[in-house]
């Protein structure tokens, strides 16, 4: 189950617990980014660069209008939680723990800058810290799923943002917990009774003959080692070998 969210068109009174919720996912974003990255993405946000976000549990997707003529797609991953029980009113003590720290928000970009996270995935997150606003239970929605829980070891692990090239993508990993035995390796086609008949026996090569003689190190120093020295007392302690 996901929900499709239009930043900004949702029409709602706002709610004590969406309001504290919205700040707290807003302080992390800013703990992530530098603060000029920080004010062009809420420039962003001001501006209606983010026009959709979805959210499923663990992950949201949003779609970000940037300088090109193609949106940029930004996705951010983050572990689940067990799902608190009571009412959303009843949630207030319980959004620290569900909020995401800077370091559990795993984020990625289809835009071409570098930067950890860009400009696009700050609004992308802060469009929707705004939501949560007047509807806190997509909270809720991000970290626990519809009721079901994950245990740590079910947890995504989710790739960086690549350093180079446009292209941005995440890596999930989930364990399942169930071990396969492993394939096994094909077959040598090489391996026939046919193919040895065709070859034969084919003589192996003599190995060359190799003189061994001492070797010169010459003297070279690295501030006070001298390298030669020690590559010399190197060669003298295998040849003892």
């Amino acid at each position: 189950m996901s929900s499709v969210l239009l930043p900004g068109q949702f029409r709602g009174d706002p709610h004590p617990v969406g309001r504290l919720a919205s700040t707290l996912v807003s302080v992390a974003v800013a703990g992530m980014a530098d603060p000029p990255r920080f004010r062009r993405g809420k420039l962003y946000v001001a501006e209606g660069a983010v026009t959709r976000i979805e959210v499923s549990p663990g992950m949201l997707l949003a779609t970000v209008v940037g300088s090109r003529d193609q949106p940029y797609q930004v996705m951010a991953s983050v572990g689940m939680l067990e799902r608190p029980q009571g009412p959303i009113e009843s949630m207030r003590g319980q959004l620290t723990r569900l909020t995401p720290e800077a370091h559990e928000l795993m984020v990625s970009c289809t835009c071409p800058d570098d930067a950890y996270p860009c400009k696009h995935t700050v609004a992308a997150l802060l469009a929707f810290a705004a939501e949560l606003v007047a509807r806190p239970e997509l909270l809720l929605e991000w970290r626990c799923g519809s009721g079901d829980h994950s245990t740590p070891g079910d947890r995504a692990a989710v790739g960086s943002r690549a350093r180079r090239g446009a292209a941005r993508h995440l890596r999930l990993a989930h364990s399942s917990g169930v071990r396969t035995a492993p394939e096994p390796p094909p077959p040598d086609q090489w391996a026939t009774d046919e193919w040895r008949q065709f070859l034969g026996s084919l003589p192996l090569p003599s190995p060359p003959a190799l003189e061994l003689a001492a070797m010169h190190v010459r003297r070279s120093m690295l501030g006070t080692i001298d390298l030669g020295a020690w590559v010399q007392s190197a060669l003298d302690e295998l040849t003892s070998l």
